[in-house]
């Protein structure tokens, strides 16, 4: 069974995004080929090791968003399955053997997600990976992240790929692969969660306050026009849960954040908080679906 791996990059440090692909290409069984999207304005320069491997395809991406450059991609032909991870993540060693392992035992899965591991702490990245559970319940959903999941090359088509309207670089600007992952959840895609295959990645908001509430409040534009498109626009009653918890959640780790005096996480939330409200509102008069 053949699979591909896709990685983007644009302004990430180098260190990171060769780590990312060395961990890709020394995977058993070995992918195909394993793609860096490289969006960045001047070209990644690679150590031989990498670049000179007859597996590893660089391939220049003039996209200005994630979603727009992942729909880009020519899948080779024969190919199964593509694996999706980002530039400041990395598979574990035997990734591929425990997807490979999974499928096994589960033939009819179309999507596959993983968990995501903190590599300074070996915690998960989100609170929500710590729980789990099913994919196939809409609530589990987020359980899917872009930078570890694997999906059938079938089933990506048949989805239309990323809407090329969500993801950083976008119009909104995040949210592509939740949105991706409900457009699976209503077409009744076999899907899963597995927290057994993990990507490492460094510490969430490991930036400046500064830069930190930017991105929490980009993320939460995003998330706001989500909700809206699948409530209002698709008209999905299943999405009012996530209306509730889109509001309720920045107030609970708020208020951790002040009990632990985890300022930051404070700061960080009443961003998130602000984008949701702004993206609801923006959508609801932009429309851009």
């Amino acid at each position: 069974m053949n699979y591909i791996v896709v990685t983007n990059t644009y302004k990430r440090q180098l260190y990171l995004v060769e780590r990312s692909l060395r961990a890709s290409l020394k995977q058993i069984p070995a992918p195909s080929a394993v793609f860096l999207l490289d969006q960045n304005e001047v070209e990644v320069k690679l150590p031989a090791d990498i670049a000179d491997n007859s597996l590893f395809k660089h391939v220049r991406v003039l996209k200005n968003s994630v979603s727009a450059a992942r729909n880009s991609i020519e899948i080779p032909a024969g190919t199964d399955w593509l694996f999706f991870c980002d530039d400041d993540g990395y598979f574990c060693d035997d990734y591929t053997e425990r997807f490979f392992k999974i499928l096994k035992d589960n033939p009819l899965l179309e999507i596959v997600a993983g968990s995501i591991v903190r590599e300074d702490n070996n915690d998960y990245y989100s609170y929500r990976h710590k729980i789990g559970g099913s994919l196939k319940h809409f609530k589990n959903t987020k359980n899917l992240m872009g930078s570890n999941f694997a999906i059938r090359a079938k089933t990506f088509d048949e989805l239309g790929r990323f809407d090329e309207k969500f993801g950083v670089g976008s119009y909104w600007g995040s949210g592509e692969e939740t949105d991706f992952c409900w457009q699976a959840f209503f077409s009744k895609k076999e899907m899963e969660f597995f927290p057994e295959l993990i990507v490492y990645h460094i510490p969430p908001f490991n930036e400046s306050i500064r830069i930190g509430f930017k991105k929490a409040f980009r993320y939460g534009v995003g998330k706001g026009a989500l909700v809206w498109k699948w409530l209002v626009v698709k008209r999905k009653p299943a999405v009012f849960y996530e209306l509730a918890e889109m509001f309720a959640v920045p107030f609970v780790q708020a208020a951790r954040g002040l009990l632990s005096f985890k300022f930051q996480l404070v700061i960080n939330n009443a961003g998130i908080f602000a984008g949701r409200v702004f993206g609801l509102i923006k959508a609801a008069f932009v429309g851009k679906f």
